[in-house]
């Protein structure tokens, strides 16, 4: 028989467990005290659950369920542990068990998913992987355990294994943005380009938490696809246009994506005077298309240095047309945002990037440059 205080004690945790996302979503705590919180509750729920199972059999609860969101973000450390090669630091942290808390309790699958996590959290994919196959014995569309045991089967090593699970994971709930992003990373492990880039672009569309984010950019998810698409395009348009001189590059089966792709790969060869020339010439085509506008500016604007600020000059008129031409156009924005920094007028930058930040649609490649090149920090320095 399972001990009334044992039972109490893993109830308040699981109920503390829910009640932290909407906690945090609320912004009544910070990041830290939410971590904090998030891994003292899942290493004492565990813990519990432990010492009950250890005094009496399990009982399958029919039709129980797993909140998703619960315990995801501790996950994600861990998942973003493990992609470095460490793992999850300790935290301490506590809550008395008569501070309130409200919320349903769905017991037997959310105590397999915190075992699984805490298996997890010792280095243990095999028994990970057990608990979510206990858990989809009792509910076989368990997105989150069909997902959790796609992303633990891939990082033994076996991406073609867990290929099926994931896309199960897909079709089953195709707006949980951990499946998407696992699912790039699945797709790019066995070779499937065109998959990988359609989950990534779906989980683009969604509201994902900042640790996928995060692994997204520590996958390098973007930059991988972004390459292989620049080396196809690249091709196709030295083969269907700059070499057999068939036209214009729209008759040649080309659209400005491919040409500034192109010259994307071309600049990244080290020519930046031949990327430069790609869009210059598909510009004497259409001077006024906005993408090829803000993408020629673009490649100036990262060969200027302080010794030599006027292609940045000059990329600054190009951004200058392209916004007159389209005030929203996010590109045109960002680029000019940097290229204004770069030149000294942090207020510039600061009214093109709030400009940006206002837009209903923030393409997710242009978030992750403000990101990685600090754009923020460049413009609070003025």
């Amino acid at each position: 028989m399972t001990d009334p205080a044992l039972g109490e004690e893993r109830d308040f945790l699981l109920r503390s467990l829910d009640d932290l996302e909407a906690e945090f979503a609320a912004g009544d705590l910070d990041a830290d005290d939410y971590r904090t919180l998030k891994a003292d509750y899942t290493a004492r729920a565990a813990s519990v659950i432990r010492q009950i199972d250890g005094a009496q059999p399990r009982q399958p609860i029919e039709n129980a369920g797993a909140e998703r969101g619960g315990w995801r973000w501790l996950l994600g450390v861990a998942v973003l542990a493990t992609v470095a090669g460490v793992f999850v630091a300790q935290f301490s942290g506590s809550r008395g068990s008569n501070d309130t808390i409200t919320g349903e309790i769905r017991v037997t699958v959310r105590e397999l998913v915190l075992e699984a996590q805490a298996a997890f959290g010792q280095g243990d994919l095999d028994a990970a992987i057990a608990l979510y196959d206990d858990v989809l014995e009792m509910q076989p569309s368990n997105v989150e355990a069909l997902t959790y045991k796609a992303w633990f089967t891939r990082l033994q090593g076996d991406a073609r294994a867990a290929a099926p699970f994931i896309e199960d994971a897909v079709a089953i709930d195709p707006d949980y943005p951990d499946a998407r992003v696992f699912a790039t990373v699945i797709a790019l492990d066995t070779g499937d380009v065109s998959a990988a880039q359609g989950h990534l672009d779906a989980f683009d569309l969604l509201a994902a938490p900042p640790f996928l984010e995060a692994l997204v950019v520590q996958q390098g998810l973007r930059v991988r696809l972004g390459a292989i698409a620049q080396a196809d395009a690249r091709a196709r348009v030295e083969a269907q246009w700059l070499d057999i001189e068939a036209g214009s590059f729209v008759e040649a089966g080309l659209d400005a994506d491919d040409v500034l792709l192109a010259a994307e790969a071309i600049a990244a060869g080290g020519d930046v005077f031949g990327a430069v020339g790609v869009v210059q010439a598909a510009l004497d085509e259409v001077p006024d298309d906005t993408d090829l506008l803000a993408g020629y500016a673009w490649i100036l604007a990262r060969s200027a240095s302080m010794e030599e600020p006027a292609p940045a000059e000059l990329a600054l008129s190009f951004l200058d047309r392209a916004l007159v031409l389209d005030p929203t156009h996010p590109e045109a924005l960002v680029y000019r945002s940097f290229t204004r920094v770069f030149l000294g007028d942090r207020t510039g930058a600061a009214n093109d990037l709030a400009t940006f930040d206002a837009l209903a649609v923030r393409p997710a490649d242009l978030r992750q440059i403000i990101s990685e090149f600090g754009l923020r920090s460049l413009i609070a320095e003025g």
